[in-house]
């Protein structure tokens, strides 16, 4: 089982090469303290003790060095999130390696008496420096890209920019220290200078970068940021120390090794994510103007104090302000472009491009604003912000008929009215398609309703005059829903509002004002959630999963024949919701309708009905079991599978079962609906005309329906007793039937006057609140049970 230490180790990390690079560092440092470079080149030309130190020195060095350049390439290439990250500080370990090995060589060369390569180690390891500190930046500056933007492609400027302004103070500072490294020649004191600056603007963005990218609780951002601390202390420490400026100090290569070997094991430790920080441009701007006026201080600087310092370092600190001014400068173009980059990106982020209206996201930034809260106690509330959503009426007829660019010209001189006649202060939108809307966030002296009344009264006098696209004089007609709401609402909350009473001035016929009203919105809201609940309760597949809506009841009313005996029973549907408790299919069918659930309703109605039939039929009570089509169940394509599989699951005789159909679910598609039934009485099912003399009753229905049953509307029953017309009509209409071979039922039967009537003009059967209302299985039984004959129950509305 692993330590704790090593379940802190990524998964398959090279463990011993890090042990190694830590081991060796130890040692290379500890070397380096007790004997320093400079000591051993110094002691003895060619004495074995100096040159195995020396060799066993270098050699460490380089090994530990490519052992680190191996780890963190191996963390480039198998995490993919900061892969770039640890490429780069991958590539500055082998810039280091390569440096290293070459200061080894050239001191191993100088030991041995080599005139041309003394002081050569020192020179490389400091151009090895130079040059694996852009990389080491590069990778800084990209860690935790994930939670923040911490580099452009152009930031590296800055840091060029801060290395030369660095590079120019010390050229003045040099002088004035009296630091040896001034005599230097020119070539040499500008590296070291190169070097140094290199470091402290490395130190600076790992601070940065720790901040920023907040990795303020990452262990290895602070341990990059002490080691590279270290570094430049002992770099600013050597200003006077000839050895340690040219590398072969006692504590000269300490820093770089520590930092090295602090990168090998950050580069395999596990770490949790860093906290995430939002995209800003702020850090770079500001780091750039403080470089420039730093270059442009150093250039003042520079001319000022021309005359006390030597000619070279002067002209020397002009060369590297004027090219660090130079850098930032061309940063500073980049980061206005980006600006300007940005702000236009923002505009047409909040623009719609079609109308150059303002889009959705401008209109919820809009409403965000207007309805934020006062920030404080003292600051009295603004008005109310007052919504209009706008939908332009018959759109779609102007797309299909005239083609998209018209829809789209129409379009745009729609949004031209909306906005010429929206009121100052307010945002006019387009959220897409044919709807728009206006935000009147200063309504004070008059009440909303007024407000948005005359501004629907100006667009609709102004749209009055047809206008002209391409030869076509087209008119802009809109609906138009207003809602309101106080300073603390939520804008959600106001875009429903709006919504539901725009859709109530469209289903009220288009072309009109309509005002939100808290009790419409509730009924829509209600209604809304039995929606939610139906596609539970009849398992549609983008039903909520987290309600509970009951389940289908099936509730029966009995049809009994002229001599009293009980024929067959009509199935009614019922729900049970356990919110609201038993409703009547006037509550929810227009719902079921609506959203295409009938088939699947009628599915379970189906069911349980001939379940139940087929129960009742065990029970020696063996009667027809009636239900109801709509038109959406009739062209449904599983239909007749549906009633196959029911038939052939409980045994139930075809003939026991009567689909009823109305008229006008008929005419939805005629020649497809007799089709089907057709196919239906092929299978022996019995076929009723539903609800007949309700409407304009066609006797061709009786001619092409393959019919067994005629059912007469309660709108003729009710009448048959009062209106000598009515019971003409009645008498004809069974008289037809029975030449066409129809039994006749008589629905809505509430008295025995009634009754008596109709047995009388030849109806075979009657169904009503005479004989019994609907009533469950249950109580079905037991009336079946009981009922022998006819007998009047207490009237009472009917409530299918």
């Amino acid at each position: 089982m692993d330590s704790p230490a090593q379940r802190r180790l990524l998964e398959q990390a090279p463990r011993t090469l890090v042990l190694f690079c830590a081991v060796t560092a130890v040692t290379a440092i500890t070397s380096q303290v007790l004997h320093p470079t400079a000591t051993l080149l110094t002691s003895s030309l060619g004495g074995p003790v100096p040159t195995a130190s020396l060799v066993g020195r270098g050699v460490g060095r380089v090994l530990m060095f490519a052992a680190a350049a191996v780890v963190l390439s191996w963390r480039a290439r198998v995490l993919g999130p900061e892969s770039r990250v640890w490429r780069y500080f991958a590539a500055a370990a082998w810039v280091a390696t390569a440096a290293a090995a070459g200061a080894g060589v050239l001191d191993l060369l100088s030991l041995c008496g080599s005139s041309g390569a003394a002081g050569g180690g020192g020179l490389l390891l400091g151009l090895g420096v130079l040059g694996a500190c852009p990389l080491l930046y590069q990778g800084l500056v990209r860690w935790n890209r994930r939670g923040t933007l911490m580099s452009e492609p152009g930031d590296w400027l800055n840091g060029v920019g801060a290395v030369f302004t660095l590079t120019a103070i010390g050229n003045l500072l040099l002088p004035a220290l009296s630091s040896p490294i001034a005599q230097w020649p020119l070539w040499q004191e500008q590296l070291w200078l190169l070097r140094t600056s290199a470091e402290i603007v490395l130190l600076g963005s790992t601070g940065t970068v720790l901040h920023l990218g907040g990795l303020v609780r990452d262990a290895r951002a602070w341990a990059l940021l002490l080691s590279f601390g270290l570094v430049v202390v002992i770099d600013l420490a050597a200003v006077h120390d000839v050895a340690a400026a040219a590398g072969n100090g006692r504590f000269s290569e300490v820093g770089w090794t520590l930092a090295i070997a602090v990168l090998a094991v950050a580069a395999v430790v596990r770490t949790d994510p860093p906290s995430s920080r939002p995209a800003t441009t702020t850090a770079p701007t500001t780091g750039a103007f403080v470089v420039l006026l730093a270059s442009i201080a150093v250039l003042a600087a520079a001319g000022l104090t021309s005359g006390g310092f030597p000619d070279h370092g002067v002209h020397a600190a002009a060369v590297a302000g004027a090219l660090g001014a130079v850098s930032v400068a061309v940063r500073g173009v980049q980061l206005v472009r980006l600006l300007a980059d940005l702000v236009t990106s923002r505009h047409e982020a909040l623009t719609d491009d079609l109308t150059g209206l303002a889009n959705r996201r401008a209109l919820d930034r809009a409403l965000a604003s207007a309805l934020s809260d006062p920030p404080s106690d003292d600051v009295a509330p603004e008005g109310p912000v007052t919504l209009m959503l706008i939908d332009l009426d018959g759109f779609k007829d102007v797309n299909d008929r005239f083609g998209h660019a018209v829809g789209d010209e129409l379009l745009r001189r729609a949004g031209a009215l909306f906005e010429t006649l929206s009121p100052p202060q307010s945002v006019c939108a387009r959220l897409g398609g044919d709807e728009f809307a206006i935000v009147l966030s200063d309504t004070s002296t008059q009440t909303s309703s007024e407000v948005a009344q005359a501004l629907f009264t100006s667009l609709a006098e102004a749209s009055a005059e047809p206008v002209l696209i391409e030869s076509r004089r087209l008119v802009v007609r809109a609906s138009v829903g207003v809602a309101t709401a106080a300073p603390g609402h939520a804008p959600e909350q106001l875009l429903r509002h709006a919504d539901a009473a725009m859709y109530r001035a469209k289903s009220a016929g288009g072309a009109r004002l309509c005002v939100h009203d808290e009790a419409a919105a509730l009924a829509d809201e209600q209604r809304a959630q039995l929606v939610e609940e139906l596609k539970v309760l009849l398992h549609s597949p983008d039903a909520a999963d987290d309600l509970e809506a009951g389940r289908v009841v099936v509730h029966y009313q009995p049809q009994l024949s002229a001599a009293g005996h009980v024929a067959g029973t009509e199935a009614l549907v019922r729900w049970d919701n356990p919110r609201l408790g038993l409703l009547t299919p006037d509550r929810f069918l227009d719902l079921v309708e609506e959203h295409a659930l009938m088939p699947d309703l009628t599915a379970q109605v189906v069911w349980l009905a001939v379940h139940q039939a087929k129960r009742w039929q065990h029970d020696g009570h063996d009667l027809r079991m009636s239900v109801n089509l709509s038109a959406s169940c009739l062209s449904h394509p599983r239909l007749l599978v549906m009633v196959d599989d029911v038939l052939a699951e409980t045994g139930l005789d075809p003939a026991n079962l009567v689909v009823e159909v109305t008229e006008t679910s008929l005419m939805a598609d005629p020649q497809e609906s007799i089709a089907r039934l057709r196919d239906l009485a092929a299978r022996g099912v019995d076929i009723s005309i539903d609800d007949y003399g309700s409407g304009y009753s066609s006797l061709a229905y009786l001619h092409d329906l393959p019919a067994t049953e005629l059912k007469l509307d309660r709108s003729l029953t009710e009448q048959v007793t009062t209106n000598p017309r009515t019971a003409d009509i009645v008498a004809g209409t069974v008289a037809l039937a029975h030449r066409l071979g129809l039994r006749v039922i008589a629905e809505g039967v509430e008295d025995t006057a009634t009754l008596a009537q109709l047995h009388a003009l030849g109806c075979d059967e009657t169904q009503g609140y005479l004989h019994a209302r609907p009533m469950s299985a249950d109580a079905c039984h037991a009336w079946l049970t009981t009922a022998g004959t006819t007998r009047p129950v207490e009237l009472a509305a009917d409530a299918r």
